[in-house]
């Protein structure tokens, strides 16, 4: 058994307590057969889960359109707490998975008001060594909530990957600038901060939120081409796990080839800090 295991032993399937190694969902479960569901990845700070209000705000948006009939509010955070208390995490994260169950006709449910509660708990990433964004040419995912079909992300972060990078950035339809596979992205331009618009195709990150919120920052929002990257000081990108990350480059494309703008990392350990002292995480 591997430490990870070992720290993170159990999951919570349906509010019984299951040894990792020893879970298993049904091969009917639409989750599997089709990505029919949602998820949220919590941060589990000092055995709290953080932004809890926002993650559950998403949750239940995703949760409202797919038609997937939820616990309350307050049953979701107490099967979490449960799970949290159970593995002794101090520090890291916390998976809520919420799936379509039961019998299908083809794409169609038989029940479809029954679901499959999973939560699983794991230590927050190492910090990366690379600092490095490429943009590529698959579009972002038309929804704002964190669906099983996670496709476009896979093939960008493969995309990432195979090009020694960190993660891709993504583009919609337009070629409006609008997040990368696993992160909001911000830019700052002669002082200010930058960041798309939350009515593009992006999902609304909770550390992204969290930084809009802030009195300290007035950041713009809007749509934004790749040219206001190209022209930008520094670049960050904000998750869960990460919280703030600076980016040392950028990958552009020019036709068939790419081009390599670099960039500062001066005011972006201004706001990290402020985001620290603001939400209290070390």
């Amino acid at each position: 058994m591997t430490k990870e295991n070992i720290k993170h032993k159990y999951v919570l399937i349906n509010e019984n307590f299951i040894e990792k190694s020893l879970a298993n969902i049904s091969i009917s479960n639409r989750g599997f057969l089709f990505g029919d569901g949602i998820f949220e990845s919590c941060r589990v700070q000092n055995q709290q889960i953080f932004n809890f209000d926002l993650h559950w705000k998403r949750l239940s948006a995703g949760a409202k359109y797919l038609q997937l009939n939820l616990p309350e509010k307050q049953k979701i955070y107490q099967l979490a707490n449960q799970l949290i208390n159970k593995n002794k995490v101090i520090n890291g994260l916390i998976k809520i998975h919420v799936s379509r169950d039961g019998e299908s006709m083809g794409y169609l449910p038989l029940e479809k008001n029954k679901i499959n509660l999973f939560f699983q708990t794991r230590d927050l990433s190492a910090y990366p060594i690379n600092d490095k964004l490429i943009v590529c040419d698959v579009k972002a995912s038309i929804y704002k909530f964190k669906t099983l079909n996670s496709l476009p992300y896979i093939l960008a972060k493969i995309f990432a990957n195979e090009n020694n990078c960190l993660d891709s950035i993504m583009l919609d339809e337009n070629n409006y600038i609008c997040e990368t596979s696993s992160a909001n992205i911000f830019w700052i331009k002669d002082q200010k901060i930058y960041t798309p618009s939350s009515d593009l195709s992006i999902i609304n990150g909770t550390i992204r939120q969290t930084l809009i919120n802030m009195k300290e920052l007035k950041i713009i929002e809007g749509k934004f081409k790749i040219n206001d990257l190209e022209t930008a000081d520094e670049v960050f990108i904000t998750n869960t796990n990460l919280l703030i990350f600076p980016i040392s480059s950028i990958a552009f494309r020019n036709k068939k080839n790419f081009y390599i703008i670099n960039y500062k990392k001066t005011l972006v350990k201004k706001v990290e800090k402020l985001l620290k002292i603001e939400t209290k995480i070390s």
